[in-house]
């Protein structure tokens, strides 16, 4: 019989063996086991008679799909609908890189009294007095520049073919409008600078305005009388290039190379009191002079390119048209100015049988008399609620004929607009200059400049192309797998 102190001693070292060989439980070793576990989970799935586990997992693998087929649907149709992003560009423009801004101007005084005293005219009709012929056709023709409303009292006029020769005779001489005229800080004669312009508010001058050879389409156009009086070339610009290398400042249209009014163009204008007829004014649309006032205009560019990449597609997800994407029957430069003015002189036609004088018109188009001014406002009115569908399926047809997208390059300006008193009578009476010529006038100034040596454009990008589109869908059906990259990730082993 063995001692009794044997399995005492047996037990002591089997429980000391065991102390001995027990080491900390490591993160490897939790991981092969968790492994080992959702191994023999998985092999319980594959081969257990419970079909439910097997339903599960295949549910969940349609989900997925399901879920991945939507998303892809989502980008798809976001790269089939808005396809083009509108950003800044990645270096600003210096504005020697654009042309200066056209500047138009058009004088409050319409006629010279001694040739038409439209206040004295007006009365005589009203009252019934007599009125010779010739100043009544000329008051028939003053009375579409104005912005009174004088039609309620006149014969009805439906057609005024003659309309823009009477302006054009009795336009104020242009010495009587331009007093001085600065550019780039040097004095240059005001006739050299600014060229007649038919407007709607009756004959204007022009600055820096493209030629009509370079906009109008002349075999297209009427030859009564010219709309744009510029003769100078643009060949060394476009809108698509810009300047051509090494062209300098001479080029024309005109540049300038620094911003600040000394960069910039400053004119001096007048009007003859005797002159001045408050019946009929101009347009509040306008920027208006007011006479003893001095006119600052800062000008910002703003400037949208489109890069290549986006030519590609159609004009409707691009949201823009290139030159040779749109013809315009009247213009050769197509800009959403001149194409909506075509719609609205093909729309006025169409409703009224003529057009107002300064739209567009063919040889054989008559000008709307004063009967038709209500039709042509209500032709412009319904051109511009086309958007709220009040009108009727074979106006919407036509109108949406006209579909005047903006151009994919173009270039506008923003103003900022100052005046001041300018006291000009002290200047004059100080330096002794023009003071006989000034005795019954008025005088303003108009300064036009850039504002800054720079600005920043802006560019059509393309959103994403095909291969983002591919790289979009991979990376969808590579979310689950990057889940599971980021719950794996090694623990070190302490």
């Amino acid at each position: 019989m063995a001692p009794a102190s044997i399995p005492i001693r047996r037990y002591s070292d089997r429980a000391a063996k065991f102390v001995r060989q027990s080491r900390p439980i490591t993160v490897r070793k939790l991981r092969r086991t968790r492994n080992a576990g959702l191994n023999i989970f998985r092999d319980y799935c594959g081969n257990s008679s419970i079909h439910g586990f097997k339903v599960f997992w295949v549910a969940m693998c349609v989900l997925s799909i399901y879920g991945c087929a939507s998303l892809i649907e989502t980008v798809y149709d976001k790269w089939t609908r808005s396809p083009v992003v509108v950003t800044f560009a990645e270096k600003p423009t210096p504005v020697h890189d654009i042309p200066f801004p056209a500047v138009t101007i058009c004088p409050v005084t319409k006629v010279k009294s001694k040739v038409l005293n439209f206040t004295t005219v007006y009365q005589h009709v009203v009252r019934g007095g007599n009125v010779t012929d010739e100043d009544y056709d000329r008051f028939l023709a003053m009375i579409q520049v104005c912005d009174f409303s004088f039609n309620t009292y006149l014969v009805k006029q439906e057609f005024d073919d003659n309309l823009v020769h009477l302006l054009q005779e009795m336009a104020p001489p242009f010495e009587e409008l331009f007093l001085m005229c600065i550019w780039r800080g040097k004095y240059v004669n005001c006739s050299d600078l600014f060229e007649p312009t038919l407007t709607e508010r009756g004959i204007c001058y022009t600055f820096n305005g493209l030629g009509a050879d370079d906009v109008l389409r002349k075999e297209e156009y009427h030859q009564d009388f010219e709309h744009l009086g510029e003769k100078r070339s643009s060949a060394n610009w476009s809108m698509e290039h810009g300047y051509r290398p090494n062209i300098g400042l001479k080029a024309y249209p005109r540049r300038v190379a620094s911003p600040g009014s000394t960069a910039g163009l400053f004119v001096g204008l007048k009007s003859e009191l005797s002159d001045m007829d408050y019946l009929c004014g101009i347009s509040n649309q306008n920027i208006r002079i007011p006479m003893n006032q001095a006119l600052t205009v800062s000008v910002d560019p703003l400037l949208i390119t489109t890069s290549e990449n986006v030519m590609s597609y159609s004009p409707e997800k691009r949201l823009c048209f290139y030159p040779h994407e749109r013809y315009l029957r009247f213009f050769r430069l197509y800009t959403k100015g001149n194409c909506e003015l075509e719609c609205l002189s093909n729309f006025t036609l169409h409703m009224c049988g003529c057009v107002q004088f300064s739209m567009p018109r063919a040889a054989n188009v008559h000008i709307c008399g004063l009967a038709k001014l209500a039709c042509c406002e209500e032709a412009e009115s319904i051109l511009q609620e086309q958007g709220l569908g009040s009108v009727d399926n074979s106006t919407k047809m036509l109108l949406q004929s006209c579909n005047c997208l903006p151009a994919c390059i173009f270039l506008k300006y923003k103003t900022e607009i100052s005046q001041s008193h300018f006291d000009w009578r002290r200047l004059t009476d100080t330096i002794h200059l023009c003071e006989k010529e000034l005795n019954n006038s008025e005088l303003s100034s108009l300064a036009v400049y850039y504002k800054e040596a720079q600005f920043i454009s802006i560019k059509r990008n393309q959103l994403f192309g095909l291969n983002d589109f591919i790289a979009n869908c991979g990376g969808i059906l590579g979310r689950k797998d990057m889940k599971h990259n980021f719950t794996a990730v090694d623990l070190k082993e302490e």
